[in-house]
C-alpha cells in the first residue's frame, strides 16, 4: 500500500520502481554498458590489466565504469553516501546472468571481497565490496568468506595515481588471517589500473586458485 502512495523512486533516473526492482529501475539497469568480458574471461581488457602480474584463471567485469553510466552513481552512492543496496542490487541481477554466460565460474567456491583497513572500514560502516560479493553469491548460491583476509596498511586515495605510485602504496598491505578454498572468485567493485587487486592477489597462497570479478571496469587511458 505504502509503495503506491509513496513510490521508491531509482536511484539513477528518478523515475517510479516496482518492489522488485530494489531502486534501480529495469530501464536504467538495461542501459548499464555491458562489457562481455565474460564471454572470454581469459581473452579481456581485465584480464590483461592483471596478468602476467599475477597468477590468475580468468577475470571478468560487469560494466564499464564510464562518464555517463548509470554504474557511476551507484558506486558512488555506495562509497561516499552510505548507501549499498543498489549496488548490491544489480550485482545479484548481473550474477545471474553470469550463471547463464559464463561456465568457467562453476568451480569457484567462494566469493572473497578485497578488504578494507579496519580505520576506513570503520569510518564507512561497510566494505562495498562485500555488498557487491553478496549479490553475486546469492545469485550462484554459494557463500562469501570474510574475516580471513585483512588489509594491515592504511592507504590514501588511489584516486589520481599513477600506476607504479599505486604499487609503492599498496606493497604488502594484505594479509591472509584463516584458512581458504582451493578456488576463490576475489570480487571488488571497480578495476582501475589492477594496482589494488594485483596487491591483494599476490598475498594470497600459491596454492588457491584465483578468479576476479568486479562489477565495474574503466577503460584504458590512451
Amino acid at each position: 500500500m505504502w509503495d503506491w502512495v509513496f513510490p521508491s523512486l531509482c536511484v539513477v533516473c528518478g523515475e517510479p520502481t516496482y518492489q522488485q526492482e530494489q531502486r534501480v529501475c529495469l530501464r536504467c539497469f538495461l542501459r548499464l554498458p555491458q562489457t562481455l568480458t565474460w564471454r572470454a574471461p581469459q581473452a579481456n581488457e581485465a584480464y590483461y590489466r592483471l596478468r602476467p602480474h599475477v597468477p590468475i584463471r580468468g577475470a571478468v567485469a560487469g560494466f564499464w565504469y564510464t562518464a555517463g553510466s548509470p554504474l557511476r552513481p551507484l558506486v558512488q552512492l555506495a562509497k561516499y553516501r552510505g548507501d549499498p543496496l543498489p549496488l548490491y542490487a544489480v550485482s545479484r541481477a548481473w550474477g545471474r546472468l553470469l550463471r547463464e554466460e559464463c561456465s568457467g565460474l562453476e568451480e569457484v567456491e567462494v566469493f572473497l571481497p578485497v578488504p578494507l583497513s579496519r580505520v576506513r572500514l570503520r569510518k564507512r560502516g561497510y566494505n562495498q565490496a562485500s555488498w557487491v560479493a553478496r549479490g553475486l553469491a546469492e545469485a550462484w548460491g554459494k557463500p562469501v568468506l570474510e574475516g580471513v583476509w585483512i588489509r594491515e596498511v592504511v592507504t590514501a586515495s588511489q584516486v589520481g595515481k599513477r600506476r607504479g605510485a599505486r604499487w609503492v602504496t599498496l606493497e604488502g598491505a594484505f594479509r591472509v588471517v584463516g584458512v581458504l578454498p582451493s578456488v576463490v572468485a576475489v570480487v571488488d567493485d571497480v578495476l582501475t589500473t589492477g594496482a589494488t587487486l594485483r596487491a591483494a592477489i599476490q598475498s594470497l597462497p600459491s596454492e588457491v586458485g584465483v578468479w576476479v570479478v568486479t562489477i565495474g571496469l574503466t577503460r584504458r587511458r590512451s
